[in-house]
């Protein structure tokens, strides 16, 4: 069953049944007072009548009751005074008088009930009436006589079912418009349920873009805000994860096809020497190019291990001062920039970081190394303080070069295992396309951010962003330049 026919008939009966319990009661409530109003009243007409009876009980000196018992004298003298429908009997049973109905009035039960010093009463129809009758003994001077007072209460039973027919009226329109209430409130909070199931079911098939509208401030509409945050959060995982099985897709792919080029020319070359007799100078061109295919899977085979290792090994962070740490690393590449004749320049800002000094070195050779790969002829390096918000700030390391640059559609995969921008000049370079991979991996470990911006032509700036352990180091900036 539906939800929303769930709510329409769940708060039907429960609203049913509230207002014709509430209605019962009512009723009930107003018959219950009716009746003990009625019966109060009644009985201060039977204590009038009683004291009647008794007063000429003691007044009349002539056994009245039991000439009126014999049949030989009658109780009209007391119809006068009294008041209501009253009934006299004798001790004995016989009746002395009656204003009931003649018909149907039958007292024998009620008088069967009569006990001395108490009255009692009940209710009897008596010729399609309803009668409340009081009913007691009335003894003195030796003379008992029974006494039974009524009062017609027929009309208060016309009245309740004259109130049970208005109920019924009023809880046949009032059921029939909660019915039409109840359905446009269940239809409005079932609504965007619904749309909710639909959206759903549309990602359960692979649609990750669908999204539902958000209506209003409320539950519901907090609902399909959240649950679009919830869409967008699994369409981006299952973006990363179609990426990382395309990257793991392509990785196989690259590193066969790594494997396959050297191995193919080492083989090669190795079968030319073993089967022809070849000059000098021919051997030593076949066994270079062994050499060299050799070197480039010995750079391949470590740039793996360095992968492996940055993937399973736990590494210890320490306060170093980046200024002096860069200042280090700058030296190291300061021969090879002149031997290659490379304009370098390098400044830092004295701030205290948490780094591994190997790691950090083979981050910042790597991106040495891919800036003299694209040619450039000056690079510079600068580590500065920078506003991440007015309460925070960042250490920032840039390598700035003017090389050839990369094309800014493809920046977001060359941290991608074995990707390269530049195919040949890569393998010419024995590369293999794993630094920046290293690089974005070293970076966080370190729990920094790597950023590469380049238009594509006129070089490439890649920002390192780590928080700064302590800000003032008592050193001045460290700058150097081989110009």
């Amino acid at each position: 069953m539906k939800l929303g026919i769930k709510m329409f008939f769940g708060i039907m009966i429960f609203f049913s049944a509230a207002f014709l319990g509430c209605g019962a009661t009512l009723i009930s409530y107003f018959y219950d007072t009716a009746i003990e109003k009625e019966v109060e009243s009644t009985a201060q007409l039977y204590q009038y009548n009683k004291f009647v009876i008794q007063a000429a009980l003691i007044t009349r000196e002539d056994d009245w009751a039991k000439a009126a018992a014999d049949g030989q004298a009658g109780v009209e003298f007391l119809v006068s005074d009294m008041n209501g429908t009253v009934a006299l009997y004798s001790e004995d049973g016989s009746r002395l008088f009656t204003s009931f109905p003649e018909e149907g009035a039958d007292f024998s039960s009620l008088l069967a009930q009569v006990q001395p010093e108490r009255i009692s009463y009940q209710f009897q129809k008596i010729r399609n009436r309803m009668y409340l009758l009081i009913s007691g003994v009335v003894e003195q001077n030796n003379t008992r006589v029974y006494l039974i007072t009524g009062a017609d209460v027929q009309k208060i039973l016309q009245q309740q079912e004259h109130i049970i027919q208005k109920f019924g009226t009023i809880y046949a329109a009032a059921l029939g418009a909660s019915v039409v209430l109840i359905f446009l409130l269940s239809s409005l909070l079932t609504t965007p349920i619904k749309r909710l199931t639909a959206a759903t079911q549309k990602i359960a098939d692979g649609n990750y873009a669908e999204r539902v509208a958000e209506y209003g401030s409320d539950e519901v509409g907090q609902l399909a805000r959240n649950f679009n945050q919830m869409a967008s959060a699994i369409e981006e995982k299952i973006r990363e994860l179609s990426d990382s099985a395309r990257q793991k897709e392509d990785f196989a792919a690259n590193f066969a096809h790594e494997l396959k080029t050297p191995l193919t020319s080492v083989i090669g070359y190795a079968d030319r020497i073993y089967k022809k007799e070849l000059s000098r100078e021919a051997q030593k061109q076949a066994a270079w190019h062994i050499w060299n295919e050799g070197m480039r899977l010995e750079a391949l085979s470590l740039k793996l291990m360095d992968l492996t290792v940055l993937d399973h090994k736990q590494f210890v962070l320490e306060e170093m001062d980046a200024a002096l740490l860069l200042n280090e690393l700058a030296c190291d590449v300061e021969y090879l920039m002149k031997e290659k004749g490379i304009a370098f320049s390098f400044t830092a800002q004295p701030v205290y970081i948490k780094a591994e000094y190997d790691l950090f070195k083979t981050l910042f050779l790597n991106l040495i190394d891919n800036a003299i790969k694209a040619g450039a002829d000056h690079i510079k390096v600068s580590g500065f303080l920078a506003s991440r918000t007015p309460s925070a700030q960042l250490y920032v390391i840039q390598v700035t070069d003017n090389g050839c640059g990369i094309p800014p559609d493809e920046i977001k995969r060359i941290t991608e295992a074995f990707y390269m921008v530049d195919k040949s000049r890569s393998r010419k370079l024995h590369g293999a396309g794993l630094g920046l991979s290293l690089v974005q991996k070293i970076a966080e470990i370190h729990a920094g951010t790597l950023d590469f911006a380049s238009d594509g032509s006129t070089g490439t700036t890649v920002t390192i962003s780590l928080t700064p352990f302590l800000q003032d180091t008592g050193y001045e900036t460290t700058s150097f330049s081989n110009n």
